[in-house]
Parts: C-alpha cells; sequence; structure tokens
C-alpha cells in the first residue's frame, strides 16, 4: 500500500488544482456577464440611434429568399420592446407574416408569399440570431439591442 501514497498524493494534487482552476473560470465568466449585462442595459437606456423609446431597442432582421421566388430577399432595422422576440422583429418589419400557435409558441408558415412546403415537403423558414442557431421558438427567443436576425428558407 505504501508504493501507492504518491500517486494518491499527486492525484489529490490534481483534484484540487482542477477544483481552483474551475473555480477561477466560473468566477471571471460571472464578472464577464455582468459587464455585459451592465452594459448592454445602459446602452438600450442611452437610447439605440432608431429606438422611439427608452423602452425598445433597435434590432436588424434579414429574409433570404430562396431562388425563384416571387419576393426579394430584404433586409430592414425595427425597433421593438426592450423584452421583444425574434417574432415581435419579424412582424415589426411590416412585411406579410404567416404563423401558427404551436407547442413551443408561434411557428412561421409564410413570410411575403413564401410558405413552408412550397419547395418540397421540408422545405420551411428557419433563423438564426447573430449567425448562431436558436434552439427555442422565434416567440420565445428574446431580442438584445444591436442583434441581428436572419431568416432563410431552408430547401
Amino acid at each position: 500500500m505504501y508504493q501507492y501514497a504518491p500517486i494518491l498524493k499527486s492525484k489529490k494534487l490534481l483534484g484540487l488544482a482542477c477544483a481552483c482552476a474551475l473555480a477561477a473560470v466560473l468566477a471571471l465568466t460571472g464578472c464577464a456577464a455582468g459587464d455585459g449585462a451592465d452594459a448592454g442595459a445602459s446602452g438600450a437606456a442611452g437610447g439605440a440611434s432608431n429606438a422611439a423609446t427608452q423602452g425598445e431597442v433597435a434590432v436588424t432582421v434579414s429574409v433570404t429568399m430562396p431562388e425563384g421566388a416571387d419576393a426579394e430577399s430584404q433586409s430592414a432595422e425595427v425597433s421593438i420592446p426592450a423584452d421583444g422576440t425574434v417574432y415581435d422583429a419579424l412582424v415589426a418589419t411590416g412585411w406579410a407574416v404567416e404563423a401558427a400557435d404551436s407547442d413551443y409558441g408561434k411557428y412561421v408558415t409564410a413570410i411575403n408569399g413564401v410558405a413552408n412546403g412550397s419547395q418540397g415537403d421540408m422545405s420551411g423558414w428557419v433563423f438564426t440570431v447573430n449567425g448562431e442557431e436558436v434552439m427555442e421558438g422565434c416567440s420565445t427567443c428574446t431580442l438584445a439591442a444591436g442583434d441581428t436576425v436572419e431568416w432563410t428558407f431552408f430547401v
């Protein structure tokens, strides 16, 4: 048993070092998230360039149409409530939007006349926020000032 003592000591030291490193990462991450949240809040309170009131934020929404569609790809900057969602931003563009209620909130079925299923059974609208896929519904995904939403027709 004596021959395993150095191994046990090194495992304990390694475990302690990992725990300290994890604590440091969590502490730094918490500080960074706090700073970013404060900056975002002050930026919204300071008034985004096109926001109508302090309770609104400006976001950009774009729509990429499939090849051969009767509608063109578009982009617009809109103002939505500070707790506004991806769906709110899409509707704020004034584009023709059709949606159905689902277990996950609103489900966009058509934008500017281009409907899900119109280019094959699996075709339909998907969205990203700031270039990243979002794993929640468009009516539950909230946006912050400066966010960019891109709707793309998936074929």
